[in-house]
């Protein structure tokens, strides 16, 4: 009975553990693995954005220009031109993953609607209104998506839209964690092991 009980108990911790408990899967989502102390600075097309790949176009890493969402430090994706960002990370095929992530805009020119595009297995578009906006009070609001992963590594990325010109969509606090069942999931699972269990108890007795 001793070895029953305690195996029920190690099944029901190896289960629940990894539901209760959701890694960032994202790498310096925030931008804030960077030491620069000016208003921005132009990162090209290549790997000069810590984490991520710059695609196409350049970005504005901001630091004193605006306030961030978070921290010190966002993103502008229209540096001299539209840009698009990604990043690669281990994922668990048919595996739900929920994306979040701020956004604004640069209020100096570009139109007031700005724009995002973003996505790993497919395209997601976001709009933000700067309009009545500022440097100051950039009026960041949050956007997020799911997707559910169709390979052992997948790819999120982020593009701003050629329409803002030299002032994109501001972007901050990427995030990416595997989706957490539901209250009634957890239920569920507790209700089989808890069946387990008392055939396991009949079990033992029958003997």
């Amino acid at each position: 009975m001793f070895k029953i009980k305690t195996s029920f108990a190690i099944a029901a911790f190896a289960l629940l553990t990894p539901l209760a408990h959701s890694a960032e899967l994202i790498t310096n989502g925030g931008f804030e693995s960077s030491s620069f102390s000016g208003n921005f600075q132009t990162i090209n097309a290549g790997p000069g954005l810590a984490g991520w790949s710059v695609d196409s176009g350049s970005v504005d890493l901001i630091n004193t220009y605006w306030a961030p969402a978070l921290g010190q430090y966002s993103l502008d994706l229209n540096g001299n031109s539209a840009a698009t960002i990604s990043q690669a990370f281990a994922t668990v095929l048919g595996q739900t993953y929920n994306v979040s992530f701020d956004m604004a805009g640069n209020t100096d020119g570009g139109g007031n609607i700005k724009t995002i595009t973003a996505g790993v297995t497919g395209s997601n578009t976001f709009t933000f209104d700067a309009a009545g906006k500022s440097h100051g009070s950039m009026g960041w609001e949050s956007r997020a998506f799911s997707f559910v992963a169709t390979s052992a590594l997948s790819t999120l990325y982020f593009s701003g839209s050629p329409a803002n010109t030299y002032y994109g969509a501001a972007l901050d606090n990427i995030s990416v964690t595997a989706a957490v069942p539901e209250p009634e999931t957890y239920g569920m699972l507790l209700a089989g092991m808890g069946l387990f269990g008392f055939l396991a108890r009949r079990r033992n007795s029958a003997k």
